[in-house]
């Protein structure tokens, strides 16, 4: 199997870490390249082979991930559409949606999937597998300082901080609107406001929220970035109970009896991986293609999902 990577950021190289720990622990031999804009030798053992130019590329590959910044995903598929079988796209699958989208119908046929990673935690699995019926109304948040994410950059640099690559809390934290999709479905009409509302120094919206309507509940989502105690919640309003789901912490607790179920901690990164790789190597489509994504993207800007 043969694999390249686009971008070998923060990202990027954790998915090339998930994907060898999927070969080692099921012993596949996968040889994995590193498309770069400079030479250079890789940086870990993750990347078989650096390549910095376009010609240097060996295709067909079995599978290719773009991992490099969100302002770069658009002409990086034009460019890449044709080279593999399946690809992985990291969120969010564009900076916009206003692009033309013709040349999204090269990819049909091969298994896309943006990532999502929020799907695979446990907490999130339990309410899916749980349904929806009997929620009357729920309330996902999703704060935390940008400062503090990456402490050894000055946050000001990052990609999150400016807008023209695809920065800002609705886009950055876009996985709080893909789970709320994947639980509720789509909302039957939405309302959004966002902007930069904090001091941080930053020319992207730090802060979105949304209201979601649905024919039997209204859900509420709030995400920002200058939250000084990190927080990553969903409240389900029920008949009988209200249930908080942490996902920082792992836990569902009940506040009507304050029974609580505390799940293992587990990797949903190499948890995406092993449904990724399953659903390339049987040829099929993921539950997050290119044009489920394209929807979760449209809702983010403030639109409709179609």
């Amino acid at each position: 199997m043969k694999a390249c990577f686009f971008g070998m950021g923060s990202i990027g190289s954790r998915h090339a870490r998930s994907l060898k720990s999927w070969a080692e622990r099921t012993g596949r031999r996968v040889e994995t390249h590193a498309f770069r804009s400079s030479k250079g030798a890789p940086e870990s053992g993750d990347i078989d082979r650096s390549i910095a130019e376009w010609t240097a590329l060996e295709p067909p590959y079995d599978l290719l991930f773009i991992t490099n910044p969100t302002a770069l995903h658009y002409e990086t598929l034009q460019k890449t559409a044709g080279l593999a079988e399946a690809y992985f796209v990291e969120k969010p699958l564009f900076h916009t949606s206003s692009l033309p989208m013709d040349f999204l119908d090269a990819f049909k046929g091969k298994t896309t999937y943006v990532a999502c990673p929020m799907r695979f935690h446990p907490v999130i699995e339990h309410l899916k597998q749980r349904g929806a019926q009997g929620v009357a109304g729920a309330r996902v948040l999703c704060s935390s300082y940008l400062p503090e994410w990456r402490k050894s950059r000055d946050y000001r640099t990052v990609y999150s901080a400016r807008r023209a690559l695809g920065g800002g809390a609705a886009l950055d934290l876009i996985h709080e609107l893909d789970y709320v999709r994947f639980l509720f479905g789509d909302p039957v009409r939405s309302v959004r406001a966002a902007g930069k509302f904090s001091s941080l120094e930053i020319d992207s919206d730090d802060m979105a929220a949304f209201i979601l309507s649905y024919p039997e509940r209204v859900v509420e989502v709030h995400l920002d970035y200058f939250g000084r105690v990190p927080r990553r919640e969903i409240e389900l309003f029920c008949e009988e109970d209200v249930l908080v789901g942490d996902l920082l912490r792992n836990t569902l607790t009940s506040l009507v009896s304050g029974e609580q179920t505390v799940f293992p901690k587990e990797d949903i990164y190499e948890k995406e991986m092993e449904y990724f790789l399953a659903k390339a190597e049987a040829g099929e489509e993921t539950f997050n293609s290119f044009q489920t994504s394209l929807e979760t993207l449209r809702l983010a800007e403030g639109g409709e999902s179609r």
